[in-house]
């Protein structure tokens, strides 16, 4: 998969100044990037944006030379069931849903992924498998959002998006996630991701530095 950006603005409204102004960019994996800059500077707009999630203002976003919103959110919305996975800051499993139907489901849209056996052994690294049966509000802040790591991961999708993945997490925790998103990359997945810890030891590429 190749994503690329032409000439992409995006403003939150027609009075509001500029997130981005005119960004080009080219995301074809693996590889392994960040998005830099201070709280409020529009990170995880950025995420949202290279998920199909939000629109450009103005500009163009491609996949595979073609247009990603040229039909509907729809269109969009089912690009991003079979070729992303997304752990946005605030994790957004469903509530009705077990930690394990929550991985479930996204294995299901996506049409593709890991097995019963390996969505297990992901909780597992994860130290979250004796939680595979609890609700969402069951779980702890770190819990949920180690929950939404597994679910971003386990479709085993080519473009991986993570907005602050460590932030309620403990170092051995934060550590085991850095694994799982290097063997991601080792496996042919493109990973984005924003961060105020330090991840990587620095080996990440910058793909954006955002400014106040």
């Amino acid at each position: 998969m190749q994503l690329r950006w032409e000439d992409v603005t995006f403003r939150h409204s027609k009075y509001s100044r500029p997130v981005l102004l005119k960004v080009s960019l080219t995301l074809s994996g693996p590889g392994l990037h960040e998005v830099r800059g201070p709280s409020g500077s529009g990170k995880s707009t950025v995420l949202d944006l290279l998920a199909g999630m939000r629109a450009p203002t103005s500009g163009r976003v491609l996949v595979d030379g073609r247009r990603l919103a040229a039909g509907s959110p729809n269109k969009a919305a089912r690009w991003r069931a079979r070729h992303v996975g997304y752990a946005p800051q605030a994790p957004t499993l469903l509530a009705s849903l077990t930690c394990a139907e929550n991985l479930e489901l996204a294995v299901n849209v996506a049409g593709r992924g890991l097995d019963r056996a390996g969505r297990e052994r992901l909780l597992e690294r994860l130290g979250m498998a004796r939680y595979a049966d609890a609700l969402p509000d069951e779980l702890s802040g770190g819990q949920r959002q180690r929950a939404a790591v597994a679910q971003a991961l386990c479709s085993q999708p080519e473009l991986i998006l993570m907005d602050e993945p460590v932030s309620a997490l403990d170092e051995a925790n934060a550590t085991v996630v850095e694994e799982l998103l290097l063997e991601a990359v080792d496996a042919g997945a493109t990973v984005v991701y924003c961060s105020h810890r330090e991840l990587f030891d620095g080996r990440a590429r910058t793909l954006l530095e955002l400014g106040e």
